[in-house]
């Protein structure tokens, strides 16, 4: 093994909330290879308790290691159902919570129809191999197009099984299935697996009995590619791949059903159809969005990640790591519990290996909540060296800003606390309703760098008093977008 370096400067501080401790001149973080010579590894999975490491192959194998990289063989052998072509092949495994007992872990694959099947299997009286023969198909769903497949599954600290499949592809969602109920797809599903055979619908999902699927915990997703819960919280991060202009992080706060996260009427807080002027009711925005193109970070499809929340630095619980397929980025978040982020941090210097990352497919987690990063190009894994009792990342690289309005919910004013990032760009934040009609421009001019705020008064810009509701309020500049909801009461 190798590990890979870079000393760890201070951390920078984001609307007065401190996200680390600054680092020691000693401490040192970096990447550790683990596991090599792959082919086209898309996921990193550990049973619960288990020390081993699962590595799934997107052309069907699943291959088992131990925690240091030892190989221990092929766990099951699934080449002959389904092959890596573009955004398809094997694309997920969650082992039941009750593994060690049960011995049965799920899989998600799109067969060699191009469709997606979850299938249940058991372990075999060898601990390192599947038994082959007790596959059990408990949901096959149609893809209508070769993209948007999702492929991600996970159980949740509830012991549900939650699934999440994209939009079918296309294009746009052509046909409208992330918003349409009576379709799996575009969704999150929630399963109870524990049933001898097939699957029950959990009797608390929050559609059972009406219109929409009794499977569907969450609408409106266009490729869910990666999702994780919060081991700490029970909270759900989920990482929706974008269209053409935005990739998002949403949170489900835990146990919370029924949000619908916008697509295809958003992409993140963007409108997508139509172009502008769309409807947010009923809709949850990201807590984190970044752009395709612009200032750092960016890139084009989201990987996902893990919140981090291992014993080798407390300091770090809590962030939510993902990387990015197209331009290799490491950052890591912290959710405020809100709408937003109480922190940003880029790691994408710090966290490289030599030669730099090929394709960043996921971040993995183990069963002790060390997180691995899978370069599906380069066919290796690397632990995220995080150990470190005072690491710090590279100082984020300025984002746009937007705090949570006080008082809220607020009659008749608020205070909008807000972070200008550059000199010399110009700053718009305005008020909305939750048809995207204009309510009131609060700020739109050029504006050195620094943190404001700014107040409402609850009026528009004719100076009537705004009805009490919900209202998004929207801050844009050097090219970035971010708004939050607040609450007019009267």
């Amino acid at each position: 093994m190798r590990i890979h370096s870079k000393p760890s400067p201070l951390l920078v501080i984001l609307l007065g909330v401190l996200i680390l401790p600054p680092a020691v001149a000693e401490a040192q973080i970096g990447v550790e290879l683990v596991i090599g010579d792959l082919d086209q590894p898309v996921r990193l999975v550990s049973p619960p308790d288990d020390d081993r490491l699962f590595v799934v192959e997107q052309d069907g194998l699943i291959k088992v290691f131990s925690r240091t990289g030892d190989p221990l063989g092929v766990f099951l052998d699934a080449t002959a159902l389904t092959g890596a072509s573009g955004e398809r092949g094997l694309l997920g495994l969650a082992f039941a919570p009750d593994y060690g007992q049960s011995g049965r872990f799920y899989i998600n694959y799109t067969n060699n129809g191009g469709n997606t099947r979850i299938v249940r299997y058991e372990v075999s009286a060898d601990p390192d191999a599947a038994d082959p023969a007790s596959a059990e198909i408990i949901l096959a769903v149609t893809q209508p197009s070769d993209n948007h497949n999702g492929g991600h599954l996970e159980f949740g600290p509830d012991g549900m099984l939650y699934i999440g499949l994209g939009d079918g592809g296309g294009g746009g969602d052509p046909e409208e299935r992330a918003q349409d109920p009576l379709t799996l797809l575009g969704k999150m599903l929630r399963l109870d697996v524990s049933t001898p055979t097939g699957y029950a619908v959990p009797p608390d999902n929050p559609f059972v009995g009406s219109a929409p699927l009794d499977e569907i915990w969450h609408f409106g997703l266009r490729n869910p590619w990666t999702f994780a819960f919060d081991t700490g919280t029970g909270d759900l991060y989920i990482a929706d791949v974008g269209e053409t202009r935005v990739e998002e992080v949403n949170v489900q706060p835990a146990g919370l059903g029924g949000l619908n996260w916008g697509w295809d009427i958003t992409e993140g807080s963007l409108c997508h159809e139509p172009a502008s002027g769309c409807d947010f009711t009923g809709l949850t925005l990201p807590i984190f969005e970044y752009r395709h193109s612009g200032p750092a970070p960016s890139g084009c499809s989201i990987s996902g990640g893990q919140v981090y929340r291992g014993a080798g630095n407390p300091g770090l619980n809590g962030h939510f790591f993902f990387a990015d397929f197209c331009s290799d980025l490491i950052w890591s978040v912290v959710w405020d519990g809100g709408d937003g982020v109480s922190a940003a941090q880029n790691w994408s210097a710090t966290l490289q290996p030599d030669g730099g990352w090929g394709n960043l497919a996921s971040i993995g987690r183990d069963a002790a909540g060390e997180l691995y990063a899978v370069d599906r190009s380069r066919g290796e894994i690397y632990h995220l060296r995080l150990d470190a009792s005072t690491a710090a990342g590279e100082p984020a690289a300025p984002i746009a800003l937007l705090a949570g309005n006080t008082p809220n919910p607020f009659n008749p004013r608020t205070t909008i606390a807000y972070r200008a990032v550059r000199d010399g760009a110009r700053v718009t934040l305005g008020i909305f309703d939750l048809a995207g009609h204009r309510v009131r421009t609060l700020v739109d001019e050029v504006q050195a760098a620094g943190d404001r705020t700014v107040v409402w008064d609850g009026n528009d810009d004719n100076g009537l008093a705004a009805p009490a509701g919900v209202y998004l309020y929207t801050l844009q500049q050097d090219g970035t977008r971010q708004s939050r909801r607040m609450t007019l009461v009267r």
